[in-house]
């Protein structure tokens, strides 16, 4: 026998993911991290609160920390659209302080199928909020780290 292993039958060979355009780029998340894309709309304003942290929606009853991940990478802050959206998505950490959150998108979240043939990581140091650098079937995206998110709003609301 070769020194490689069967993969375990329960490892996906392809994962449903969506694109989700920033002004500068876009973000790769399964599917199943999106809870719901509303229109865009002002934030109640958080005060000493860094400039990624755009302020606290209103969402099915619950208040959401809006965020940017553009400001959080160091970018300008993008102008508003007509085709911005808000995604809301959740954290992976539903007994966590933040279950869910907001993230400015720049228009519609785009369905993707994702297949380890077509995904290649890139050699590109992470910033705040990336976890990872990827190429799908040559379109530059990053992984968001959705842990790191979390724990980043916690440390400017606590």
């Amino acid at each position: 026998m070769s020194g490689v292993e069967a993969l375990p039958v329960d490892v996906p060979q392809e994962v449903s993911s969506l694109l989700l355009p920033l002004a500068d780029g876009q973000l790769l998340v399964p599917v199943d991290t999106l809870s719901e894309v509303i229109a865009m709309q002002t934030p109640v304003a958080a005060y000493d609160a860094p400039p990624w942290y755009l302020g606290e929606l209103n969402w099915r009853e619950q208040r959401l920390p809006l965020l940017s991940f553009e400001v959080m990478r160091g970018q300008p802050l993008a102008s508003a659209t007509d085709s911005g959206r808000i995604a809301v998505l959740s954290s992976g950490n539903p007994q966590g302080d933040l279950p869910f959150f907001a993230l400015v998108l720049a228009g519609t979240p785009r369905l993707v199928r994702v297949t380890p043939d077509e995904l290649a990581g890139r050699e590109q140091s992470c910033r705040q909020g990336e976890l990872m650098h990827v190429a799908l079937s040559g379109e530059e995206a990053v992984i968001p780290d959705l842990a790191g998110l979390e724990r980043a709003r916690r440390r400017c609301t606590s």
